[in-house]
This record gives C-alpha cells, structure tokens and sequence, in this order.
C-alpha cells in the first residue's frame, strides 16, 4: 500500500475547488464589520458564540439562519467588493489555481443593489486573488423561491458582464417539482459556455439525484450524498461517471451525518465514483479546502497519486473552456511528477 499523502502533499498540490458559495464565504470577522458598518451589534445580530458561528448546526435550517444574517450585512456594492476581495484572497493562499464559486445574486438585488453596480463589485473584489489563481462564477436559483426565482436568475445571468460559467439549483432538493427547473437546463445550454450544477441527494432523497440527472440533465451533482442509500444508483453513478461534488464537513455540520467517519466519502472513493471535494460554505462550517482534502486522505488512505488525481478529476468536471482544463491538468501533472 503506498504512503498517505503529506501534509506538504495537501498543502502544495494546485486545487480546484467547484463547490464553494461565495455568499457562504463571509467570515465571521467581515460579517462583524459590515454589521457595524450597519449600525448593529455583531455577537446579537449575527448569533456569534465566543465571536464565532454557532455550527455544527442541528439541521439545515439552522445553518441557513446563521447564513442569511450575515448576508442581510451585504447591502452596497462596497460591501460585496469586500466579501469578494477576502474570498478570493483566501483561494489564493490555499493555492486554489482555480475556483467555480456559486453565487446568489437573487439575494441581493431583492435586497436593492443595482445589478450592474453588483457585478462591478464582484469583478473588483475578485481581482485580489492576483496572479495564478482564477475565481469564476456559477449562479444559482433557489428551489424554494419557485421558477419565478429561476425565471429571474437566468435574465441576471444574460444581462451580467461578470466571468460566469454555469447556472446551478440550490435549495431543499425536493421542495418543488423539479420539472420546474427545466428552464435553467434549457438556458444552461442556449447560453455559451455554460454548465448546469443541481444541489441534489443532500436533504433530500436519492430520488433528487436521479430526477438531477435524468430530468434537468445536470452537468454535475452538487453533494449527492443520499446514494450511499440506494446501491443500484451508486452503482449508476459509478457506470455513467456522473460527477459529484462532494462536501463533507459541510453535510456534517448541518446533522445529515454524526461525524467525518460516518460520512460516505471514502466509500464513494472506493467504489470508483466521480467525485470532487470542496468546501461548500467554509467559515460557516469551520473548514477549508485544504482541511476538507486533510480529512479525505485520513479518511480514504489517499496517496499523492490519488491526491493528484482527486484534483485532475475536479479540472475536467469544471465549466471552464477545453484550454483552461489543459492548463489545470498540466499544473497538477508538474506538481506530481516533481514529488
């Protein structure tokens, strides 16, 4: 059996990370400043325990309070250009060379920012990730909010001058008809170079993953962990290469598993699914991309190779263009062989 992947391994290996929301990357120092930039009192108004988010939270519910109070803070475009300008920051100092971030602009223009000023915003913050790290765009609708939130989403992401690569479904997986949806498929491939996430198999049940798959034709699976409960779908997974995007400190830290060990990423792993890892909404679960990558290797026994290639597979699952994947899987490919 070959030596566990380093610490050294994990932190110097180039990352690409395809499943972080960007409004879930607002730390709690920055939600505190833009708080009282506000006029409010952070530790109240953000619910801080010991001036940290309150996770591991009881279920989803709970972790989307703690989420929408730090986002009700964004409110002017500064404010966005600070959140944007920290995450992509954060990216670089992992040595995150690529990032498809999901971003909520529903939010905030049904909060009153300006669509153009909001993507201006973004592209100024996002320019801090400096050279050698690119943060691209994914942006999402609700399933909650309906397909009149999807209807919205879609005309934003038209309009948009902003480095967008795909639109994506979040929300509760099954709390409105998925067939609902279908415009976002339909607008995914009408629009150039545009992918399709779709949140699917997290709260809801292996059910979601296939109407994801088989309904709206997703490009990837966002979490997908219910099929650890249905083997005929894991093993359709596995047959048809269906890529999912796995976050595991995230998926425990909102109760869908008691603990990382529990968690079904090593079995996924040894069953040969297609899978990437990510972070999801980091500071909010009290993770990073390279801590989620620390505990995939100590849970799953991986290798360098194996490291090596859980990032190649998140270069050729990403939106971006044929050229860019080249160059990911060529960067991963120099930091192998150098080993």
């Amino acid at each position: 059996m070959a030596a566990l992947a380093t610490e050294h391994d994990i932190v110097t290996v180039p990352k690409v990370e395809l499943h972080v929301h960007l409004n879930g990357s607002i730390t709690e120092a920055t939600a505190s400043v833009l708080a009282r930039r506000h006029g409010a009192e952070p530790e109240r108004s953000l619910g801080l325990i010991d001036g940290r988010y309150p996770g591991p939270y009881p279920d989803f519910a709970g972790f989307l309070a703690t989420y929408l109070a730090a986002n009700a803070f964004v409110r002017t475009p500064d404010d966005l250009e600070l959140v944007a300008a920290e995450f992509a920051r954060t990216q670089a100092a992992q040595n995150i060379v690529y990032s498809e971030a999901i971003f909520t602009a529903g939010i905030y223009v049904r909060n009153g920012m300006e669509p153009a000023a909001m993507w201006a915003a973004l592209r100024k913050g996002l320019e801090a990730a400096g050279p050698g790290t690119r943060v691209v765009l994914i942006v999402d609708a609700i399933r909650d909010l309906g397909r009149a939130d999807a209807e919205a989403t879609i005309r934003l992401v038209e309009e948009a001058d902003a480095p967008i690569v795909g639109l994506c479904l979040t929300g509760v997986d099954s709390i409105e008809p998925v067939e609902a949806f279908t415009i976002l498929r339909d607008a995914a491939t009408r629009l150039p170079g545009m992918g399709l996430e779709v949140h699917a198999g997290e709260m809801g049940p292996p059910s979601t993953v296939v109407d994801a798959i088989d309904v709206l034709k997703a490009d990837r699976i966002g979490h997908g962990v219910a099929a650890i409960h249905d083997p005929a779908l894991l093993e359709r997974l596995v047959a048809e290469q269906v890529p999912l995007d796995v976050c595991p400190s995230s998926n425990v830290g909102i109760s869908l598993f008691p603990s990382l060990e529990a968690h079904p990423v090593a079995a996924f792993w040894r069953a040969g699914v297609n899978m990437t890892i990510s972070s999801d909404d980091p500071p909010f679960m009290g993770t990073t991309l390279t801590d989620e990558l620390r505990h995939v290797v100590r849970l799953a026994e991986l290798s360098r190779d194996d490291l090596a290639d859980l990032q190649r597979r998140a270069a050729q699952n990403a939106f971006g263009s044929p050229a860019l994947k080249a160059e990911l899987l060529a960067a991963i490919d120099a930091w192998a062989s150098s080993g």
